[in-house]
């Protein structure tokens, strides 16, 4: 099963040292600090909820004292484009919407917006996240945005911009 982590640093002396821990973690596919509410977004890949919750145990010894996990409904809406995982991303986002009276219409929607590389339903506070490419960063609102907007069943978002970290 894969699961999108949200969390929460300790302190802000160890943003760092976290980050560097999350991302050299065998479970961890990906792992961003971000602005906002949370300090840390990390994309997981699970066999059971058991080994789910044993990542989460992993995350907390890293420095992660509070999460939000929102666990992909990969029976719904999941797609990943061709060389996403090792494309970076500049953004996620978490959408609150209507459930889609057709998944699949969605996402041949969200499919077409190049800068989207995956989308996914999720179970949790959010119905769907999508992450954007490095790449529209510099014209996010024309690239991305503005065109999630057509999806009329959009009902809030969140938006998590990353910042680079060199190791």
């Amino acid at each position: 099963m894969k699961a999108f982590v949200l969390g929460t640093v300790g302190t802000r002396s160890g943003l760092i040292e976290t980050i560097t821990s999350l991302r050299n973690d065998k479970n961890i596919e990906e792992s961003y600090l971000i602005w906002g509410p949370y300090d840390v977004l990390s994309k997981v890949s699970a066999d059971s909820l058991k080994h789910l919750n044993s990542i989460l145990d992993a995350m907390r010894a890293h420095g992660v004292v509070d999460t939000n996990t929102l666990i992909v409904n990969e029976g719904g809406l999941s797609f990943e484009k061709e060389g996403a995982p090792s494309r970076r991303k500049c953004a996620y986002i978490f959408v609150k919407m209507r459930r889609p009276s057709a998944p699949k219409l969605w996402e041949k929607y969200l499919m077409s917006i190049d800068e989207i590389l995956e989308g996914h339903e999720l179970f949790g506070m959010w119905d769907v996240v999508v992450s954007v490419a490095e790449e529209a960063r510099d014209d996010f609102f024309n690239r991305v945005f503005k065109r999630l907007w057509l999806l009329t069943e959009v009902n809030m978002t969140s938006t998590h911009t990353m910042f680079t970290v060199k190791e």
